[in-house]
């Protein structure tokens, strides 16, 4: 079975998604706290989305190029701006 070359670049633009992904799940986190002593209901319903972005990121594979630049253009921008983050989360 001949291997498959997986250019650099490809390689890259998933560590950035993935990256991403991990900015996503610490503003997540970081709010998780925040309400854990106020609010526990809302602060479980963050954890189990905290969960599916973590299911998420687990997905990506260099070999679906298509889905990375998906994640990327979604999540570049809401990483970036927290109020984003928060209206489109």
């Amino acid at each position: 079975m001949a291997e498959q070359e997986i250019s650099y670049d490809a390689i890259l633009r998933t560590e950035i998604a993935i990256e991403l992904l991990n900015q996503a799940r610490a503003i997540v986190t970081a709010r998780v706290y925040q309400l854990e002593g106020t609010d526990p209901d809302a602060a479980e319903v963050l954890r189990v989305r905290r969960r599916d972005l973590i299911a998420t990121q687990q997905g990506i594979s260099v070999a679906d190029q298509e889905t990375v630049e998906d994640l990327i253009a979604l999540w570049g921008p809401r990483v970036k701006d927290e109020v984003r983050f928060w209206a489109e989360f």
